[in-house]
């Protein structure tokens, strides 16, 4: 990672004072029925600055683990467990050129999608859990591909997308593409400011069976500290309906402390029974300055088979910013 941060530092004094690195870095501890064990999440390094009046550009490099230590794989003598290296390693997350003209902003590269980032920022604590989209799989954060965006007014975003679908983890595979469109009204940034947004996201990928198709239908509000999310998210392939709604509060006791809550409801099946599933995270957020915040929770995983046992972890996170 050092050697990261070494490249990004001569990159910037090359190309000018216009550049900025900046880091986010999460980590947690776990307490549960089953474990007890410290966690490094993630650590991301950002490179962004100004090429030109009219390019920006921006590089993110993800620190993580990408697999999960032991996985079954099937060869010519049949299945076989294979134990993977699970260090920690860097990888591109973002690669993303915008270009801004007269008619639209156009962004490509290795790029951010537009599905779930104003549902994200409605929520507003990244570090302590993924947003529901990103949680239950319904998009990837980042992918290779093309993109548009135009503000039609003060308040109406709209944004359309072409990426490969596989998300920035992975090459192409086939020779689909996935295509997506956001409209947004309202204050997009909504754990910064007070206001409040309405939005729709659409997004279809085929396939030589059948397209998947997701639809988001998502809103917010935050004033005089309170904040408060909801969204919907339907995921459609073939036969096959995915639905999720989560629901989240926040609250500003004082200007270094606030109170959270968040509650989804996933359902894999929409057409089977006793299948889904509920998590509900509550806690609290401590502002520590300087860039740090800690977070201790609980969260609780509960199943609509009633002979499934619900699930109890406390978790401390942290996130260190620079």
């Amino acid at each position: 990672m050092k050697y990261i941060v070494i490249i990004l530092s001569i990159f910037a004094m090359a190309i000018g004072a216009d550049t900025k690195i900046s880091g986010t870095t999460y980590f947690d501890y776990t307490s549960g029925d089953e474990k007890s064990e410290f966690n490094f999440k993630r650590q991301y390094i950002s490179f962004s600055g100004k090429a030109s009046e009219n390019i920006n550009y921006k590089i993110v490099f993800d620190v993580g683990t990408t697999n999960e230590g032991t996985v079954l794989v099937v060869t010519g003598d049949g299945p076989e467990e294979i134990s993977e290296d699970t260090r920690l390693v860097a990888f591109l997350k973002k690669a993303q050129i915008d270009y801004k003209t007269s008619f639209a902003n156009i962004s490509m590269g290795v790029i951010g999608t537009n599905t779930y980032g104003v549902q994200e920022k409605n929520w507003g604590y990244r570090f302590i859990e993924k947003s529901s989209m990103d949680l239950y799989g319904f998009s990837s954060t980042a992918d290779i591909g093309i993109g548009f965006s135009k503000s039609l007014t003060d308040d109406l975003n709209m944004s359309l997308q072409m990426v490969n679908g596989e998300g920035y983890k992975s090459p192409q595979t086939d020779k689909y593409h996935k295509i997506s469109f956001n409209a947004t009204y309202g204050e997009a940034k909504l754990h910064k400011n007070d206001g409040y947004n309405a939005g729709f996201v659409y997004s279809t990928e085929d396939s030589d069976d059948d397209p998947t198709n997701v639809i988001s239908l998502f809103g917010g509000f935050a004033t005089k500290g309170l904040r408060l999310g909801i969204e919907n998210d339907t995921e459609t392939t073939g036969d096959l309906n995915k639905s999720i709604t989560s629901i989240s509060a926040n609250y500003g006791i004082k200007d270094n402390m606030d109170v959270f809550m968040r509650y989804d409801m996933y359902d894999p099946n929409t057409d089977a029974d006793e299948d889904g599933s509920s998590y509900m995270i509550t806690g609290v957020v401590f502002n520590c300055g300087n860039g740090l915040s800690m977070a201790p929770n609980m969260r609780t995983k509960s199943y609509e088979d009633a002979d499934a046992d619900s699930e109890t972890e406390y978790k401390l996170n942290i996130q260190y910013k620079f």
